[in-house]
């Protein structure tokens, strides 16, 4: 047989009954499907994604979003290049490269965590496969290929490796594509369409007990459409290298890994938002930049290591000790759309007037970094056949820091053109980048974490477990660092798919979260029949990382210009601050055998049920928390067929935010159905998303603004973005897949 062998990183072995992991198998399954590797969690309780764009979701556990969840790719911590996050950790693995997905909600070991509250997620490709002692070489590979009706989406990946009993080389490779989908009504949504392709290329050496993994690839987004951003992925190029080892010893394992990845990624306004511009006039008192462009460009770098020791002290006992290390450095730089100063001084057309976006390029983010170095230890006891304990501490340094700023304009105040508003607003973009830079932009943040779980197995069907963590997260380098105060600059910023405004803090502190969970876990011991798992939890966090409707003199360090502070039926500005806040909910999975039979097969069902409750301590509630969500399945199998029938329930989302202008949606039932056979080294899938064609808002996809050309979130003018709209979910759409092995 193929001796295979395991790199990835060891996870404790008390392990959180709440933990949920995905095969490969079941990932292969859910390939047709879908392109974005975030919705493989979906089915995942307390795990909802908020909408983006086509490859780039973003997962929140337990209403905590983002950057406030540990998510690794083969043990890399990668942080989002972008204003607009389109570029977060999961957009870049294809889910034909995945071979295990391990999702931690809530309670995480301090050696799989730090700078997250909320969880981790784990992605890793498949472990490497080695030719069996005695043989020669071993050559295997895959392609796959799929086809979805709705927006026209197709793709395929291949894979190829060859391997002696020492040594592997192996390759994979994906493209997909997709034009705008249809909703339930068969309107077309604008700005959904995308293209991806990644590749990926590993060397692995076996020898002794010792296995080292060298791997790098390179991913190219063309284009990736975001309906709820002003903005679009106009471009996205990325490297990385992972070198990784893992090795037994007389007195335990060691693994130690260096990764290094660099981000070039581009924004500009999109051909949907673009051709609904009407004609680049001054329309309503809007204006539009010159060549209808707001080019913006981000270049990032994340560089780290990992080592960590596992030390079985006695039968009872074992030790793990660690220390890590990410770093993470971001330029953002709007590109002057003006080449030529005299153009942008002299000529009198008002919108190169009013936008002035020249000569320089704006420093949004200048040379920021973030640096954090972290050391963690565990205990892990077995102490008799019903109990068992977990206890971690971890503690990190984060330095924070970031260079001198300037706007479009900084030396055209004495010489520029008359007009008043062009004045006031280069005026306002000059004093807001001075007082930025007047201050002391060096933070540095110490922190620590604690987590303790404690099992308890009553009997071969039941088991229960409390656990309590302390965790802490650091500001991001957008939400300490951003400082534009006009009204353009601020809608260029933000990941939450709201149409707002936002400007950032440096008065900004670490988020604190306070956990508690109690897992009740039962199953039919015998045959495996049935079994359910029920996980309440609450969280308090201390300092919590929210905003407040923007205010302050237009040109002061305060600067956010006049926003409205009272308005509710339209965008606003916002400016982050720490507030506490809340979350508290619970989770339920369950699945049951309906009936089997030797002729017909297995019938068999299981369900997930979900509901997260968030609210600031101040008053009012959080933004994007996920109401009551269900999926029951009806699944059938016999031998290698497998088919299933899906209803989705979501509760109308009513506890919305106040500040953000949040908007409601309605309660939905969808029902999906799909099938896949298995015959030898063959695999075809066929299945039909949303069958009714029903119309629905998945709750946390954002508001609709791809349609628009928006620039000025809050100019009354038709060719603005109308406030109140909810990205509309996918309609039918029926998908075919196949994947050959050999």
């Amino acid at each position: 047989m193929l001796e295979q062998v395991i790199v990835t990183d060891k996870f404790p072995s008390v392990k959180a009954l709440n933990a949920s992991e995905m095969e490969a198998d079941i990932v292969t399954s859910k390939r047709a499907a879908i392109s974005d590797t975030a919705k493989l969690l979906e089915d995942t309780p307390g795990v909802s994604l908020y909408g983006a764009g086509g490859v780039s979701s973003l997962p929140a556990i337990h209403g905590l979003n983002d950057d406030r969840v540990k998510i690794d790719i083969n043990g890399m911590t990668l942080t989002a290049a972008c204003a607009n996050h389109m570029n977060p950790p999961l957009s870049y693995i294809d889910r034909s490269n995945i071979g295990k997905i391990t999702i931690l909600t809530g309670i995480a070991p301090v050696s799989l965590g730090g700078d997250s509250l909320g969880g981790t997620i784990s992605v890793k490709t498949p472990d490497p496969v080695f030719a069996e002692p005695g043989k020669d070489i071993l050559l295997e590979g895959s392609a796959s290929a799929f086809y979805r009706s709705n927006g026209d989406a197709f793709g395929g990946s291949i894979a190829a490796a060859v391997a002696n009993q020492y040594a592997r080389l192996e390759y994979t490779g994906s493209h997909t594509e997709s034009m705008n989908y249809n909703d339930g009504n068969g309107n077309i949504v604008s700005s959904t369409a995308y293209e991806n392709q990644n590749h990926s290329a590993a060397l692995s050496f076996k020898f002794d007990k010792h296995l080292l993994v060298i791997r790098g690839g390179q991913q190219h987004i063309p284009f990736q459409g975001f309906p709820n951003q002003r903005m679009d992925l106009t471009n996205n190029d990325s490297i990385f290298g992972n070198i990784s080892h893992k090795g037994e010893f007389d007195w335990g394992t060691l693994e130690s890994r260096f990764y290094y990845e660099s981000t070039q990624h581009s924004m500009d306004i999109g051909e949907d938002k673009h051709n609904h511009f009407l004609d680049g006039s001054v329309s309503g008192g809007a204006f539009a930049p010159p060549n209808d462009r707001m080019p913006m460009e981000t270049r990032g770098r994340n560089l780290g290591y990992k080592i960590m020791a596992e030390i079985p002290f006695n039968k009872r006992d074992t030790f793990r000790v660690g220390n890590e290390f990410h770093g993470n450095k971001i330029n953002d730089y709007w590109p002057a759309v003006h080449g030529d100063t005299a153009i942008a001084v002299n000529n009198n057309d008002a919108r190169s007037a009013y936008w002035m976006m020249a000569p320089e390029a704006m420093l949004n983010i200048h040379n920021g970094v973030r640096d954090r170095v972290g050391f963690f230890g565990e205990w892990e006891a077995r102490w008799d056949e019903h109990w068992k304990s977990l206890l971690g501490l971890r503690y990190d340094h984060t330095n924070m820091n970031a260079e001198n700023v300037h706007p479009y304009n900084p030396d055209l105040l004495n010489t520029g053109p008359t007009f008043s508003i062009d004045r006031a607003g280069a005026i306002t973009a000059l004093n807001a980048a001075n007082a930025f830079n007047a201050r002391d932009k060096e933070r540095n943040f110490d922190t620590y974490d604690i987590t303790a779980l404690l099992q308890y197995t009553h009997n071969d069907m039941s088991q229960f477990e409390f656990g309590y963590a302390r965790k802490n997260r650091m500001p991001n380098m957008y939400e300490l660092y951003t400082w534009g105060p006009r009204k353009m600059d601020m809608a260029m910023i933000g990941w939450f798919g709201d149409g707002n405004g936002y400007t950032g803090n440096l008065n900004l502190t670490e988020e604190t979260a306070h956990t508690v969970s109690l897992t009740a876990a039962f199953h039919e011991p015998a045959n495996n029949l049935w079994e359910i798992s029920a996980t309440p939890y609450i969280s308090y966090v201390n300092n919590f990382i929210d905003a407040d409707r923007c205010s302050g003199t237009p040109g002061t360090a305060a600067g956010c210009g006049t926003a409205p502070q009272t308005a509710t039926n339209s965008f606003v500005y916002l400016k982050f601050a720490n507030h506490d806040a809340r979350l508290w909910g619970v989770d339920v999975s369950g699945r049951t055998r309906l009936y089997k039979d030797n002729n017909v097969g297995e019938f068999a069902t299981h369900t997930t049920m979900s509901y997260v409750r968030g609210e600031r301590m101040d008053g009012g509630n959080l933004y994007h928390i996920m109401p009551f969500n269900m999926k029951l399945s009806l699944d059938h199998r016999l031998q290698s067929w497998q088919s299933a029938i899906e209803m989705q329930f979501v509760d109308g989302k009513d506890d919305v935010q106040a500040i953000r202008n949040e908007t409601t949606t309605p309660s939905y039932i969808l029902l999906n159905a799909r099938t896949g056979y298995e015959w030898g080294k063959v695999r075809f899938d066929i299945g039909l998303d949303n069958v009714l064609d029903k119309q629905y808002y998945q709750p946390l996809a954002g508001s609709y603004l791809g349609d628009r050309y928006g620039m000025n979130p809050t100019a009354a003018s038709n060719v603005t973005v109308p406030w109140g709209r909810n990205v509309a979910g996918l309609g039918r759409s029926a998908y075919v897949g196949v994947t050959i092995r050999y």
